[in-house]
């Protein structure tokens, strides 16, 4: 495919769809049918056998609490006394 005939078949593709959308947005709205508005507090009939017959059980919600990683103590720290060294006469303290 040449550069001309793929810019030819770009543009044309441009202009179909262009046009087959408002074509097709034209045919939805002349078939839709029109909503039946239902008075206000009174739910319709075919939704309320609906809600009727759930199964309450399978409706509940429960969220399941998320695992704790609870993390160990530190060790415990040993702390030396400090140790009298002596050497060469002289006295060290040393840990």
């Amino acid at each position: 495919m040449d550069r001309r005939s793929f810019i030819t078949s770009l543009f044309g593709g441009i202009a179909v769809a262009g046009i087959g959308g408002t074509a097709m947005a034209k045919s939805l709205t002349e078939a839709a049918p029109k909503p039946v508005e239902v008075a206000a507090g009174e739910i319709d009939s075919a939704l309320k056998a609906g809600l009727d017959q759930t199964d309450a059980e399978f409706t509940q919600y429960h969220r399941r609490p998320y695992p704790r990683h609870h993390r160990r103590p530190p060790p415990p720290v040993h702390h030396r006394r400090p140790r009298r060294v002596v050497r060469n006469g002289r006295v060290y303290w040393v840990r």
